[in-house]
């Protein structure tokens, strides 16, 4: 009997502890993985943050084109500027550019409306031009070029301007060659205000970054010393009465910038408007560095307006759409032409033994500064008047292949003393004397059309071919007449040139890829 209790006992004993080592190889219960979940009140493409109920988009594009073309130089712009010359190692045939850009997209319900913040970065590289020649030479530049905070209807930060309204990069890829006051991909520094008025209409009104272009001073002391000429080469560089001497400096105030603005299932109108500081900078040496006892001309103010128009026309070609916008500014050239030939204080194009030219500045002033303490004469302050148009239509063929027909159109000019004071720089005494004239107002104009194949959602490619021309300003009525050394760029030799209109032709190859919708 005790045998049987002792068995009884150990058995017992050894299935507690096989039972207890069995426990203990038990693996512990793990916490609660968080998945990252669909967040779908904002559209593809955004994910819930994990502990959080803040929505994340990721987004960008990478990017390859070859552009083509007489003196295209992507970098530089359309037009012959200070920064080459007419030589073989200025005009790029072939320019080639890679273009990569990520986009960071937040979004979050709050009590006030949906809180977005938004911000993009990108690198471009780009073949460029150099006096070693094209293919030596390369450039590029890391930007980022949006980022702003979005709620209860304010835009505060980097974004696109709301004054614009036609889309020149959805229908061109040479839209830095077209003129229109669309800020593209610099986008502008905004502060601004959105009301909902209900049925698709809006209003905004807010202060933006200054679209400044640099003002002019045409004295007579100019004329009369032979200094500070402004030549052809470099555009008026001393003569500038900006901020900042030699460039377009920002002005003190912003711009104020408002637009009413329907959006309906037929399309989209806007009226768009602009109140843009022209004030001059004080006088003094090279009169873009003066000091508070040179004195300065009194304040100005330009102006801009702009209605436009967006159709859709589906009866034509399910996605089919026309867009235009119309603007009419005095002494706000940048908003009439934010690109091309109005995005700097000159645009000149060398062709051989004739140029075209034409000055972007945003007003003239006719009167003559003193220095140090010697008064100044009041003068005119003289606002540069400029209206431009652009329109286009694209049409789907199907789904995935487009086309687009667009063009513009842009005219600047100058006030009869403003055109003499400019002409006073241009022309020597001696020329001068001899009664030469010279008109400085001009045109551009420019048509294109591009295809598109989208080979998936996602993945594009294209070409785009855009014609350009200057109807130049004109000097001697575009009689041959020889410039003085300053109007003479690197690589051209004295004698006898003249002022002609310029063009040419562009064409432009893309592969674009979207890296998420």
């Amino acid at each position: 009997m005790k045998m049987v209790k002792s068995l009884l006992l150990v058995t017992a004993a050894g299935l507690v502890a096989a039972s207890g080592a069995q426990a203990a190889d038990l693996p512990v219960k793990a916490k609660p993985v968080e998945y990252v979940k669909v967040c779908s009140l904002y559209g593809a493409g955004f994910y819930y943050i994990p502990g959080t109920d803040i929505c994340l988009k990721l987004g960008g594009y990478v990017r390859y084109q070859i552009n083509t073309g007489m003196g295209n130089d992507i970098s530089f712009g359309p037009l012959r500027g200070a920064s080459g010359s007419d030589d073989r190692h200025h005009d790029i045939q072939v320019g080639q550019r890679v273009r990569a850009l990520m986009t960071i997209d937040t979004r979050q319900q709050t009590a006030y409306g949906t809180l977005r913040t938004y911000f993009l970065f990108g690198y471009t590289h780009d073949t460029t031009n150099s006096t070693i020649g094209p293919s030596v030479a390369t450039g590029s530049n890391i930007y980022a070029n949006r980022g702003f905070i979005q709620i209860a209807g304010f835009t505060l930060g980097k974004a696109t301007s709301f004054f614009d309204f036609v889309s020149t990069a959805a229908v061109a890829y040479n839209a830095g060659f077209v003129t229109t006051s669309d800020t593209g991909d610099a986008g502008q520094i905004v502060g601004s205000y959105t009301a909902q008025f209900g049925n698709g209409f809006s209003g905004t009104i807010g202060i933006e970054q200054s679209r400044r272009n640099p003002t002019f001073w045409a004295g007579t002391t100019v004329l009369a010393g032979g200094v500070n000429p402004i030549t052809i080469a470099g555009g008026p560089v001393s003569n500038n009465l900006d901020n900042v001497g030699g460039t377009a400096g920002s002005a003190s105030r912003p711009d104020v910038v408002g637009n009413l603005r329907v959006d309906q299932a037929w399309g989209a109108a806007q009226l768009s408007g602009a109140i843009h500081d022209v004030s001059a900078g004080y006088y003094g040496a090279g009169f873009g560095g003066g000091t508070t006892i040179s004195g300065h001309p009194d304040d100005k103010w330009g102006w801009a307006i702009s209605p436009g128009v967006r159709i859709n026309t589906p009866m034509i070609g399910p996605g089919d759409y026309f867009q235009a916008a119309f603007v009419y500014s005095e002494g706000a050239l940048r908003y009439a032409s934010f690109s091309g030939c109005g995005q700097g204080p000159s645009c000149t194009y060398w062709s051989g033994d004739n140029f075209g030219f034409g000055f972007a500045e945003e007003a003239v002033y006719t009167g003559t500064p003193g220095t140090g303490a010697a008064a100044a004469v009041n003068g005119i302050f003289d606002l540069t008047t400029a209206w431009s148009v652009f329109a286009s239509y694209e049409h789907f063929w199907t789904p995935a292949l487009r086309t687009s027909l667009y063009g513009s159109y842009l005219s600047v000019e100058h006030t009869a003393a403003a055109n003499a004071g400019l002409c006073a720089n241009i022309l020597t005494a001696a020329q001068f004397a001899a009664g030469m004239q010279c008109n400085s107002d001009y045109q551009t104009w420019t048509i294109g059309s591009r295809s598109q194949w989208n080979v998936t959602k996602d993945l594009y490619v294209g070409v785009d071919v855009i014609y350009n021309k200057l109807n130049s300003g004109s000097i001697n009525g575009g009689n041959p007449f020889t410039p003085s050394a300053g109007m003479l760029m690197a690589n051209h030799t004295a004698g006898t040139y003249r002022t002609a209109d310029q063009d040419r032709v562009s064409v432009t190859w893309r592969v674009h890829r979207d890296i998420v919708p």
